[in-house]
């Protein structure tokens, strides 16, 4: 009488890390959309990007800034009602949407941070 083989323990398969819960205190801008459902959700940027010439991340806000535009016009396109756009370290708000249209902005600039070669965002009052 013969017995069943027994399967060989499989071999541990490699997991992906587990990513990291977004932190917003290292976010610049934050961007709070009031949708036409009644809900209300926040969105933050962490100004990176990947710089494919050089091979390494750089930081640049209004890539950052950008980013967050994006959002909100192709993915929440027709979906909202209020869309406000806040600059976190200065705490003020730099533009405001409403049903898919600019109706306000800020005075603000960008300027090149040559100690840490990044592009930084500048409120101007």
């Amino acid at each position: 009488m013969e017995t069943p083989k027994q399967a060989a323990p499989s071999a541990q398969k490699k997991q992906a890390p587990t990513p990291t819960a977004p932190d917003p205190a290292k976010a610049v801008f934050k961007l709070v959309v009031y949708f036409k459902n009644g809900t209300k959700r926040t969105f933050y940027n962490y100004h990176t990007a990947w710089n494919a010439e050089t091979k390494k991340i750089i930081i640049d806000e209004k890539v950052g800034l950008a980013k967050l535009e994006r959002l909100l016009f192709y993915k929440f396109n027709g979906a909202y009602k209020t869309a406000l756009v806040y600059h976190i370290p200065s705490e003020q708000q730099i533009r405001k949407y409403c049903y898919d249209k600019l109706i306000q902005t800020a005075n603000y600039g960008w300027y090149y941070d040559a100690p840490t070669n990044s592009i930084k965002f500048k409120y101007t009052n």
